[in-house]
């Protein structure tokens, strides 16, 4: 799973640094490996991989019978049945740990899912973090949940109402495409830079202006 290095981190808090010079708004960026563990929907991929492995046995149950008399030699009504339960529990758990991988979370997990964790994630982390209590609530998030290859980008009411939403629209896209890539602290940096110009043209700096907001990327811990 993805991690910033320190010659990461340094390159984002520079950029977001560059770009608050020429404005009075504020920056973060978080990255997070992944806004949800979704065990339960693992678990669920799992237990339905079991049931169709133990489905496709009983198409198969005459040949199984006839390998089981042959590796054990014993008559029993149990060694079949039995023997299906033990299959399709190992391919359960087999598929449990598969299930584990990002790619295959992508693929059995809904994108709709995927989403509402991601945003709401995004949204807590805005108010806790106090991104949403900025003077003059110009403050904006570019949020990248990795696993999930989706970016949130929540820009304060100060700022929202002075942009058209495509605006950020094509940030959100382009760090997304960066995400895809493998390219995550360009894209980040592509769009800090993006992001200060906008802010540069529609909030100025103040006189004595103060840095509200430590400039260096927030890690935040899986499922957040």
């Amino acid at each position: 799973m993805f991690k910033l290095t320190e010659d990461d981190k340094k390159a984002i808090a520079e950029a977001v640094k560059n770009a608050e010079k020429n404005t009075g708004g504020e920056i973060v960026a978080a990255v997070i490996p992944e806004s949800s563990d979704y065990a339960f929907y693992e678990l669920l991929f799992a237990i339905a991989s079991g049931i169709i492995i133990y489905i496709v046995l009983i198409f198969y149950s005459t040949q199984l019978h006839a390998l089981l008399d042959r590796i054990f030699w014993v008559d029993s009504a149990y060694l079949l049945p039995s023997a299906m339960m033990i299959i399709s529990f190992a391919a359960g758990t087999i598929f449990y740990f598969i299930a584990q991988f990002p790619v295959i979370d992508r693929l059995i997990i809904n994108k709709k899912v995927m989403g509402k964790k991601v945003k709401s994630n995004a949204l807590r982390f805005f108010v806790e973090s106090g991104i949403c209590d900025t003077m003059d609530r110009t403050g904006v998030l570019l949020f990248i949940s990795v696993l999930e290859r989706r970016v949130e980008l929540i820009a304060d009411k100060g700022i929202n109402d002075k942009v058209a939403p495509d605006t950020w629209d094509r940030i959100v896209s382009s760090m997304i495409r960066g995400i895809k890539e493998k390219r995550i602290t360009e894209a980040i940096v592509e769009a800090v830079n993006e992001t200060g110009e906008i802010l540069a043209e529609h909030v100025p700096p103040r006189k004595n202006d103060i840095n509200e907001i430590a400039d260096g990327p927030v890690e935040l811990e899986k499922g957040y």
